[in-house]
């Protein structure tokens, strides 16, 4: 006998992002992306405890217009260079909500 597990349409799609964030920023927001397909970021916190990939994924759930609970990073979560996994949007709507 087996399972079949009752997934919806939002939690099949997802998306992995490369991400390099400037940490310390004078000003905040999403920057655009660069020449290799990395998505730059810049924060205001510092990489204290954690403040600056709290903000990183608070940034980029508001550009995307999605619950922050729908981003995770996935590697990187100490360094200048992240991969953010998104949840609930394939690559091509990721691309085209953070190129606005």
């Amino acid at each position: 006998m087996t399972e079949s597990k009752n997934v919806s349409e939002s939690e099949e799609k997802s998306a992995s992002i490369r991400v390099r964030v400037s940490a310390k920023a004078h000003k905040g927001g999403v920057v655009g992306w660069m020449d290799d397909g990395t998505l730059k970021v810049r924060v205001l916190a510092a990489p204290e405890g954690g403040r600056a990939n709290i903000e990183l994924l608070r940034v980029v759930a508001e550009q995307l217009r999605i619950p922050v609970r729908n981003i995770s990073i996935e590697s990187g979560s100490t360094s200048t260079n992240k991969v953010l996994k998104i949840v609930g949007l394939n690559d091509d709507e990721v691309k085209r909500r953070l190129s606005r």
